[in-house]
């Protein structure tokens, strides 16, 4: 891919790489209670967990994300000299809006923004960090591999060799030497699926330190605000220092980042719903409450006797799904 592509694209990426983080992270600790339980792991959900070359799964495109943002992704300085304004042009408030398109401004807004954004410990420690991480993820990846194929073996070849067993003709001779075969793959799947948690939970670990550089994301603010009982069940302990260390003590600029991602993507109903239980919360200060009762207003006098409806943005005769799912507003 394009180092410029992947750089001006990277609030995306980093969305992408936290949410299938957590999700990966997830589905692997229901298997290993599930090995707890019942001393085996679902070969059929490891499948589906990895996937194939022409359909991965969201392992495989975790590994593959982490790859593009800390493998191939090239510095701000390899990409500034290729044919776009230098870093020491005036601020973005000063750039004229028709000089060039709108998508080349917010491609350079972009680059500019990850170029100031790094973590205390200087851009070393910053790399150290995504190499690590990338080396979980693909190390984890691996060993998911193995264990699918131990899965396989524990459910197919280990349930077939003690039906073979049971063969009046199959001497002890001929079982004897194979038959401690069942429990070595079953210690296997055991060890793998140590090693996979233990990696994957330093890594959370070392993504919540270095997700510090994206205070500015505003995707991953909209994740994290929709996602939040999940993120904080999967993150743990680590979940309050991630949310210190991206918006410190203003915890309301998450939900008003998320709730302007919403609008910028024309989903006023979302964003509103968001701004709504977050005031619930006690998460919303003025600037929040502000937006919350402009887009109370704007929804009361859509329903009111446009016949637009607030949460689909359509004319309407027909309830809309909104309305239909229950939530009480929409088309009716």
């Amino acid at each position: 891919m394009n180092g410029r592509w992947l750089l001006a694209n990277r609030d995306f990426l980093v969305r992408d790489l936290v949410r299938d983080y957590c999700t990966v992270y997830s589905l692997l600790a229901d298997q290993r209670h599930r090995f707890d339980v019942d001393g085996a792991v679902s070969y059929t959900a490891l499948r589906d967990l990895l996937g194939e070359a022409m359909r991965k799964g969201v392992f495989w495109r975790l590994k593959d994300t982490a790859h593009h943002l800390f493998r191939n992704s090239p510095g701000i300085e390899a990409v500034a000299p290729g044919g776009m304004p230098s870093l020491e042009l005036p601020p973005q408030g000063d750039i004229p809006t028709e000089s060039g398109n709108a998508a080349e401004q917010e491609q350079i807004k972009a680059l500019r923004r990850h170029a100031d954004n790094v973590l205390p410990g200087g851009a070393g420690a910053q790399k150290a960090l995504e190499g690590l991480i990338d080396w979980c993820i693909g190390y984890a990846f691996h060993e998911c591999a193995k264990l699918k194929e131990d899965a396989f073996q524990g459910q197919h070849y280990a349930n077939r060799l003690i039906q073979i067993s049971r063969i009046p003709a199959v001497t002890a001779d001929m079982y004897n030497p194979l038959r401690g075969l069942g429990g070595q793959t079953s210690e296997s799947s055991s060890r793998e699926l140590s090693r996979i948690m233990h990696v994957l939970a330093h890594g959370l670990r070392l993504l919540a330190s270095y997700l510090a550089v994206e205070r500015h994301n505003a995707h991953l603010a909209r994740w994290l605000a929709s996602e939040e009982d999940f993120a904080r069940r999967i993150f743990g302990q680590s979940y309050d220092h991630l949310l210190a260390s991206l918006y410190g003590n203003d915890r309301e600029r998450l939900y008003l980042m998320a709730a302007r991602d919403f609008l910028h993507a024309g989903r006023r109903e979302p964003a509103r719903a968001l701004l709504a239980k977050a005031h619930q919360g006690g998460s919303l200060g003025l600037e929040g409450l502000t937006l919350l009762r402009e887009l109370d207003r704007e929804a009361a006098s859509e329903c009111g006797g446009s016949g637009i409806c607030a949460a689909c943005g359509k004319k309407n005769s027909l309830p809309c799904l909104p309305f239909l799912a229950g939530q009480g507003r929409g088309c009716a």
